[in-house]
């Protein structure tokens, strides 16, 4: 999986994502993104939440641990380069 540069908190691509809330309309119905996310909720999310609580305050750190450690699935590594893509475009 290729990242893009730069922590998920410092993204200016995150910035303007929520700053749009078609595009969060969008990138939420795509099917991709569903992967991702009930992926995401089969870890712990007393951690996940506290890594997106520590992500809005600036500190993503913990929250790049939980993506990078859940890109090691192959499903999921190629769901979140789909999503990627689709930031890009």
């Amino acid at each position: 999986m290729q990242h893009s540069s730069g922590s998920f908190g410092q993204s200016s691509q995150a910035k303007k994502l929520l700053e749009n809330q078609a595009a969060i309309r969008k990138l939420l119905s795509d099917p991709e993104t569903r992967k991702v996310l009930q992926l995401l909720r089969k870890r712990d999310s007393a951690q996940l939440q506290q890594a997106a609580q520590a992500a809005m305050k600036g500190d993503a750190s913990a929250l790049n641990r939980i993506m990078s450690d859940l890109s090691r699935s192959p499903e999921a590594a190629k769901a979140m380069e789909h999503l990627n893509q689709s930031l890009n475009q």
